[in-house]
């Protein structure tokens, strides 16, 4: 969606016509886009009104502004530009603001950078979405209602830093970074060393494409623990109906845990409006001290889109732990059933 009504604000004003000229010019450039989404939780375990183990659907029994989001965004193919993503809703409390140490602020700068491009170079600089992982915050880009468990605990989802973007040829693009850290994007810098980002997305052929990405820095304040985190994303469109992708990870951080997880989705389009989604996966946590932790889960979403600007989810899930780690009234339990319906709304893109 174009920007026109700068212009018109400034003819409004008695802007002078250059003046307005020069305004209709900007507007030009910028684009602004954004959605709407909104959700009904239901636990089956008397869990206190909370879904444990989640980012993107906490809340239980309670209907939930997940994410109201405007984006404006100037990105010429050559010289400069920029990007400001606002966010106001839950998800900036249970996900972007906790790593500025804030978990009551519903409202949240999810990305603000700068951007240069000259030829098949695109480097960005401030604050930026992660390349890691299938699934990604923005609520419209997913095919579940609930984010994976090596979403919630082996990903970054943002970063703070710079970003070179090299378009090697048709067939991969190659990326080398320098970030605040690797554990979850945080915001609070605890140390001087960066963390580096490295990585590729290679179209292996019109059916199959890669993602190879590692991010290796160091965490833990004063402690000065190596980190390190290596994702893989494969899809593979096998038909105009049905696709499949697979998300595996490997975190790891010096003397405190590892995290092995593995994710697969298989879509299957029904008709024009229909939709479903299937994901299953195992995620590992190994902890220095403790107790290890296997998670299993299963989800199965249903996608219904009426509209190209309207969609909603109805999603089914089951997590199983070995050991009792869920909340069931006055007692613990190792398996928390849930049932979801989402609704998003978007414009301008």
């Amino acid at each position: 969606m174009k920007m026109h009504y700068l212009a018109a604000a400034a003819a409004v004003f008695g802007c002078t016509t250059a003046s307005a000229a020069t305004l209709a010019d900007l507007a030009k450039e910028v684009t602004a886009s954004g959605w709407i989404s909104g959700s009904y939780a239901y636990n089956f375990n008397d869990s206190n009104g909370l879904i444990q183990g989640r980012v993107a659907d906490v809340q239980a029994d309670s209907f939930v502004l997940n994410q109201a989001v405007l984006n404006l965004s100037s990105a010429p193919t050559e010289g400069f530009g920029g990007t400001v993503m606002l966010l106001a809703g839950e998800d900036a409390a249970n996900v972007i603001n906790p790593s500025y140490g804030d978990t009551d602020d519903k409202l949240a700068v999810q990305q603000a950078y700068l951007s240069y491009a000259a030829g098949d170079l695109t480097v960005i600089a401030g604050r930026y979405n992660s390349l890691a992982g299938y699934e990604v915050l923005a609520d419209p880009s997913n095919t579940t209602l609930s984010r994976s468990l090596v979403y919630i605990n082996a990903q970054p989802y943002f970063h703070t830093g710079v970003r070179a973007a090299y378009k090697a040829s048709d067939a991969a693009t190659l990326f080398l970074g320098l970030a605040n850290s690797a554990a979850l994007g945080a915001s609070v810098d605890a140390n001087d060393p960066k963390t580096i980002e490295v990585g590729g997305l290679f179209t292996l052929s019109p059916a199959v494409t890669v993602g190879i990405y590692d991010y290796f820095g160091v965490e833990a304040g004063d402690t000065g623990k190596n980190t390190n985190y290596l994702d893989f994303v494969g899809t593979l469109t096998a038909t105009d109906t049905l696709s499949f992708a697979i998300n595996a990870d490997y975190f790891s951080q010096e003397d405190t845990v590892d995290v092995v997880g593995v994710a697969g989705y298989a879509t299957l389009k029904l008709n024009d409006m229909w939709s479903a989604t299937v994901r299953l996966e195992n995620v590992n946590i190994e902890p220095d001290a403790g107790s290890d932790l296997t998670i299993n889960e299963a989800t199965l979403a249903l996608t219904y889109a009426p509209a190209s600007n309207f969609k909603m989810f109805f999603e089914g899930r089951v997590d199983d732990a070995d050991a009792d780690i869920y909340i069931d009234g006055t007692d613990f339990t190792g398996t928390q059933p849930t049932l979801g319906v989402k609704a998003i709304y978007t414009f301008g893109m």
